[in-house]
């Protein structure tokens, strides 16, 4: 029996099931989710802490990138087999977890920057419980959740080394941005897959907004609560809104993600700050 890729071992897992576990299983899955990594990193953006919460989406965000390749690669399937129970639906391929992957960069990375050994702890407590989460949800063999993890590992560590010793030139205003265009365009030609159009427009708004706001010199300082709603809201509308105009196409999937990511990163602290110049912040 091929343990890697065997349905009697997420069967095994699925025998103590029960609608707590269910739900508990769900409740760990989405700590690898997206939406829960946009919503630490833009917190973290807010937080005065812009040039590392940038860098930790860089991370997590190619990692995933790098995931959504090698899937239309190898191109999967999910788990299937007789008394296994599918509690999610993903409509991309198995092979490598994606989840598993991008809560290990993204822990990882956190436990070596950080250089505190209570991090390296909950990196590895993390990648174990979300990837046992996507056996018992029925979404992915061990091979897959093995192969994420340890790929989210390479990441963390090669990106990490990858900050902290090689030395950016400073660029002017012009090479910065034209380096923004070409590259986001790199990404988005070479998307393969629907998810990876969204990674793609993600890290493109996401670099964007830093760099406008960078290059505008706007102040980094904490938001108050009623900033932090006021921008959460904001978001939200521009997600939402997005999601209901009648457009279909990777261009507009990519756009939409893009608008999503640089008003998270631009637009929120440039009206916060024009609102705390005019005194009503």
């Amino acid at each position: 029996m091929n343990l890697l890729q065997s349905v009697e071992l997420l069967l095994a897992i699925q025998r103590v099931s029960s609608p707590f576990l269910d739900l508990l299983m769900r409740g760990i899955s989405l700590l690898g989710s997206e939406f829960f990594y946009f919503g630490v990193l833009v917190l973290l953006y807010w937080r005065t802490q812009r040039a590392f919460a940038i860098r930790l989406a860089f991370v997590v965000l190619v990692s995933l990138y790098a995931n959504f390749l090698l899937k239309a690669l190898f191109a999967l399937p999910r788990p299937a087999g007789a008394g296994l129970r599918i509690l999610e639906t993903p409509e991309d391929f198995s092979f490598p977890s994606g989840h598993a992957q991008s809560v290990a960069s993204f822990w990882l990375f956190l436990a070596f920057s950080l250089r505190e050994p209570l991090y390296f702890w909950l990196s590895g407590i993390l990648t174990f419980c979300v990837a046992l989460s996507r056996m018992y949800l029925g979404v992915h063999y061990l091979g897959d959740v093995v192969f994420g993890a340890f790929l989210g590992m390479f990441f963390a560590w090669f990106l990490a080394r990858f900050f902290t010793r090689v030395s950016l030139p400073t660029l002017r205003p012009w090479a910065a941005g034209a380096l923004l265009v070409l590259g986001s365009l790199m990404l988005f030609l070479f998307a393969p897959t629907p998810p990876a159009v969204k990674v793609a427009g993600s890290l493109s708004g996401a670099l964007s907004g830093y760099f406008l706001t960078t290059l505008l010199g706007l102040r980094e300082r904490p938001l108050e609560l009623r900033a932090y709603l006021w921008g959460a809201g904001m978001v939200l509308a521009v997600y939402l809104g997005g999601k209901m105009v009648p457009w279909n196409g990777a261009l507009w999937l990519f756009g939409r993600y893009f608008l999503v990511n640089c008003c998270a990163t631009f637009f929120v602290p440039l009206l916060v700050e024009s609102m705390r110049k005019r005194r009503d912040w």
